[in-house]
C-alpha cells in the first residue's frame, strides 16, 4: 500500500509540474506602435484604422498581421522585436 501512495503522491506532483509549466504566457513587454496608436505591454488583436499600417514592434514578440480586421484572413507578413515597417493588413496580433 506504501508504494501505491508513493507512487501516486509522484505522478500528482509530475502533472502538476508539468500544468504549471502549460499556464499561457502573459503580454508582450514593450511597446507596439500602429500609425499612430501606442499600446504598453500589448496582447491581443490590433486592428488599424489604415489599410496599410506603419507597424513599430518594439517589444520582445513577434507581431502577426492579418489582412482583415480582428485578425482574421490570411496572414500577409511580420514585424520582429524591434522592428519596424508598413505593411498591408488591417491588424496585429501580439502575444
Amino acid at each position: 500500500m506504501l508504494r501505491t501512495t508513493t507512487s501516486l503522491t509522484g505522478l500528482a506532483t509530475a502533472a502538476a509540474l508539468v500544468l504549471s509549466l502549460a499556464a499561457p504566457a502573459s503580454a508582450a513587454t514593450g511597446t507596439l506602435y500602429i500609425n499612430r496608436a501606442q499600446y504598453d505591454d500589448p496582447s491581443g488583436c490590433y486592428t488599424s484604422d489604415s489599410p496599410n499600417p506603419f507597424v513599430y514592434n518594439r517589444t520582445d514578440e513577434l507581431a502577426i498581421v492579418f489582412l482583415r480586421p480582428d485578425c482574421q484572413g490570411p496572414v500577409t507578413g511580420t514585424v520582429p522585436p524591434n522592428d519596424g515597417q508598413e505593411i498591408v493588413g488591417t491588424s496585429v496580433f501580439i502575444r
